[in-house]
């Protein structure tokens, strides 16, 4: 039988997952099997309705304050040490880092617990590392991929300079389409992002695009730091919840920072 930690005296990490996203919960509990052994915590998950991924208001609603408290509400029932949403529309809804730092707010006056989100661990991350200069890879239509460039290159008080981005093309159909990418499609937006001229970090800008997997042949392969969306959230998750959050087997963010 396969070994998991104590349920009676564990710590419990809410991760708020898009309805459309089939990455998150496999990756995230592939990173926390990763973990050393003895680390008593467990991930738990609720989802909330998005079918679509886009800058039109129909997109965009489906991330409103009201429907994210909801879900954190439903997490709260479980006694988690954090809740997170597990999904980077902070940065390409068009309302800023603001909004997401309300957000987090909105959740933790709701629960009770320690709230954050992707876009806010993503910041935090970049933030511990230096503010480098980054590059980004996604899986999105150039419109999109446009919001998640202006999105850290307007941020006040970090002076993130973003050398360039990287597109999947071509572009995915559907969200439920993002998570099919074959991993050499993925690593090859990846590295084309790390290779960059001055990039010293890149920025896979998708929880539901799988580039957690391909983090380390990246980094193997460049002279760049891999601060991926899903691992991201993790790490930011355990420090939340007063763990260690070093990921072993996951890229070198965690053990730079």
């Amino acid at each position: 039988m396969a070994s998991i930690p104590n349920l009676a005296t564990c710590k419990k990490i809410g991760f708020i997952v898009p309805s459309s996203n089939t990455a998150v919960e496999p990756i995230t509990n592939a990173i926390f099997q990763s973990l050393p052994h003895g680390t008593d915590i467990i991930p738990l998950f609720t989802r909330i309705g998005v079918k679509t991924v886009g800058t039109d208001e129909s997109s965009t609603s489906q991330f409103s304050t009201d429907t994210m408290v909801a879900a954190a509400q439903l997490l709260g029932d479980a006694e988690c040490s954090a809740i997170l949403w597990n999904g980077t529309s902070g940065m390409w809804v068009g309302t800023g880092l603001e909004a997401d730092r309300q957000l987090a707010k909105a959740m933790s006056d709701a629960t009770g617990i320690p709230c954050s989100t992707t876009t806010l661990a993503t910041v935090e991350a970049l933030s511990k590392l230096g503010k480098p200069k980054l590059s980004i890879a996604v899986p999105y239509d150039e419109p999109l991929a446009l919001k998640v460039s202006e999105f850290y290159a307007e941020i006040a008080d970090y002076d993130f300079h973003v050398c360039g981005v990287a597109r999947q093309e071509p572009t995915p159909a559907s969200n439920l389409e993002i998570a099919k990418t074959s991993l050499p499609d993925v690593e090859k937006v990846v590295m084309r992002a790390a290779k960059m001229p001055h990039v010293r970090v890149v920025v896979p800008a998708c929880t539901n695009w799988p580039a957690a997997l391909i983090t380390e042949s990246v980094e193997a392969g460049t002279s760049a730091i891999v601060v991926d969306s899903v691992v991201v959230t993790v790490w930011q998750g355990l420090r939340m919840a007063g763990c260690d959050a070093v990921l072993p087997g996951w890229g070198k963010m965690s053990t730079l920072i």
